[in-house]
């Protein structure tokens, strides 16, 4: 009876140790990253964007053309064009700021998105503490789901990969993010550290700096 007895409060007590060290799903606080936008190599943002602003215009005006509707419009076209192409070079903005913010707790209304990871790397040995929480390593490459893209935008597009450097921690367990929206990252994982590149534009990056985590 003794050891029933004993085996019974050894349970009890790995169970709250198992409690106290798993994660916790957050029901109050906010989470805020700033991201700030970063030229790293001039010459080389300048050429890879000459390159991909000539291969975006191309396969915008392919598409243009190949709807009827458009037939003589070439001039219209073409400056509607250069318009999208400009606008284009808007988001790679060095030294800008922009705030993104999470309440737990609250009705998300954003989806999840439809990437394809194609790549995960934990590296559990390289860690640091952010905010309080253990973090460790890990870096994913993913492309954008092209599958409703016409052919001339996924000439352009196809063959764009991002990714992600980020601190990550189990400690705290939501589907819901202000930066990342693919699900079967946040399903293993939750970033508080965040650095994205692509292949498409090189010398250039975006980092998103936690800010403030209140999670409770």
């Amino acid at each position: 009876m003794r050891k029933i007895i004993y085996i019974f409060i050894i349970s009890i007590g790995l169970g709250i140790k198992a409690q106290t060290n798993g994660f916790f799903t957050p029901t109050k606080g906010e989470i805020i990253f700033r991201e700030i936008t970063k030229i790293t190599s001039p010459k080389l943002f300048d050429e890879s964007l000459k390159v991909s602003k000539q291969k975006f215009k191309e396969s915008l005006r392919k598409s243009f053309l190949n709807n009827p509707e458009n037939k003589d419009r070439e001039q219209q076209i073409d400056e509607m064009i250069t318009a999208k192409v400009d606008i284009m070079e808007f988001i790679y903005v060095e030294d800008s700021t922009q705030i993104y913010q999470y309440e737990f707790g609250q009705i998300n209304q954003q989806p999840f998105s439809e990437n394809i990871i194609l790549k995960i790397d934990e590296d559990r040995n390289n860690r640091k503490t952010i905010n309080g929480y253990d973090c460790f390593k890990v870096t994913y490459q993913y492309q954008e789901n092209k599958e409703s893209s016409d052919e001339d935008y996924l000439a352009f597009a196809g063959d764009i990969i991002y990714q992600r450097e980020m601190w990550v921690t189990e400690k705290i367990r939501s589907l819901y993010h202000p930066v990342v929206f693919d699900k079967s990252i946040l399903e293993k994982y939750y970033p508080l550290s965040i650095l994205e590149t692509q292949n498409s534009i090189k010398g250039f990056e975006r980092r998103f700096k936690l800010d403030t985590i209140t999670a409770n």
